[in-house]
């Protein structure tokens, strides 16, 4: 369990941090109301799923003008189907009800999702005590991970009072 879940929690939790060095007002509010920053990290597994499932498509077919081959792969983005989510494609820190299911559902449930929250709250209320004005390098192209783990390999941040840009 310990291996498990290194790579995908510590995507997970730098996806948070270029989630809020990107949208000032989100990192303003968490600063400012850490009480919500349980509800926050459960809105950013659910937009920003550090894990995905691969499928086979077994039929040609064509969803949204996008057509599929048998025999091709696909990588699912579940966690932020939009027939579920109210907006799906926005970040809501207080989104509630939020039943998101990046870790998996039923048997296939992960394990350390108890964990893995506990260690991803726990690492946003301590870096946003500690730092709680930061922005993203201006500048730099991200490295995404590649495979069924998601997040960002690298997030260059200026740290304390922003430069206003001009």
């Amino acid at each position: 369990m310990l291996f498990a879940g290194i790579d995908t929690t510590w995507s997970a939790i730098g996806s948070c941090l270029l989630h809020l060095a990107t949208h000032a007002e989100d990192r303003k509010r968490l600063a400012a109301e850490p009480h919500l920053i349980p509800a926050a990290v459960e809105e950013f597994l659910r937009a920003y799923a550090p894990a995905t499932v691969a499928r086979e498509i077994v039929k040609e077919t064509q969803i949204s003008g996008c057509r599929f081959k048998e025999g091709e792969m696909v990588l699912l983005a579940f966690p932020v189907a939009k027939e579920r989510f109210p907006d799906a494609d926005r970040v809501i820190l207080d989104r509630s009800p939020n039943p998101h299911v990046a870790f998996g559902v039923g048997i296939h449930r992960c394990l350390g999702a108890t964990l893995a929250t506990m260690e991803m709250t726990v690492a946003l209320q301590e870096w946003l005590r500690r730092i709680s004005e930061f922005t993203q390098a201006p500048s730099v192209t991200l490295q995404w991970s590649k495979g069924s783990v998601r997040g960002p390999r690298q997030i260059p941040l200026i740290l304390g009072a922003i430069p206003k840009r001009t």
